[in-house]
């Protein structure tokens, strides 16, 4: 074999190498360390920048592929498996890009529980990046201001990050904090109904 036959067949096989030496961690990301260190689905509130509405936003890591999962999300006909909170829940329309899906919402107010229903309207699923958005707006029912964001990006090729953004203003008045509770554990199941129906199994995931 020629010098330079075999110069072209080392650097044929030092590429791939040099590839994956230079392939960034995806366990160093900070969303995902933080996610592998708590070992658990996270959940805060939060006010966007510019808004005094308050969302309840959760977030867990998920052993699928992200389009196997955001695939997952879109099935709102089968939203009523997710949790038991989601038992009312189906959809009542569908036009174009757009379903409609009704939901009743049991609310704890103190020591009264109150069921508020809802209809969210979500539209095309779009992509922002790698990351999909699938995201529904009230447009009917007992809140004054209804939005469900649902996010779902690639770790790896077995591994995904899902967040939940949810927000909900009852027309009734009720307590903040009584709300942020609501919404922030509403967003918690939403994301663990999602993470176990995706990967086929309960549970978080640890390590990538």
């Amino acid at each position: 074999m020629r010098l330079t036959q075999i110069a072209v067949l080392l650097a044929a096989l030092t590429v791939p190498v040099l590839a994956h030496a230079d392939a960034p961690d995806p366990a160093k990301d900070p969303q995902v360390a933080r996610l592998l260190q708590a070992k658990k689905t996270l959940k805060w509130n939060y006010a966007p920048a510019g808004t005094s509405d308050r969302y309840g936003h959760a977030e867990a890591l998920v052993a699928a592929p992200a389009d196997a999962v955001a695939k997952v999300a879109t099935e709102f006909g089968k939203y009523k498996t997710l949790h038991r909170k989601f038992a009312t829940a189906r959809v009542i329309a569908k036009e174009g890009p757009n379903t409609d899906v009704y939901m009743r919402y049991p609310v704890q107010i103190g020591m009264v529980k109150i069921e508020f229903f809802e209809v969210m309207r979500f539209g095309q699923p779009r992509m922002n990046g790698a990351t999909h958005i699938i995201e529904g707006t009230g447009i009917k029912g007992d809140m004054k201001t209804g939005r469900t964001v649902i996010s779902v990006r690639p770790v790896d090729a077995k591994h995904s990050l899902i967040s939940v953004d949810v927000l909900l203003v009852p027309k009734v008045p009720a307590p903040q904090f009584l709300i942020d509770e609501e919404l922030r554990d509403g967003a918690e199941d939403f994301v663990n109904g999602l993470k176990d129906r995706a990967q086929g199994f309960g549970g978080p995931v640890t390590q990538l």
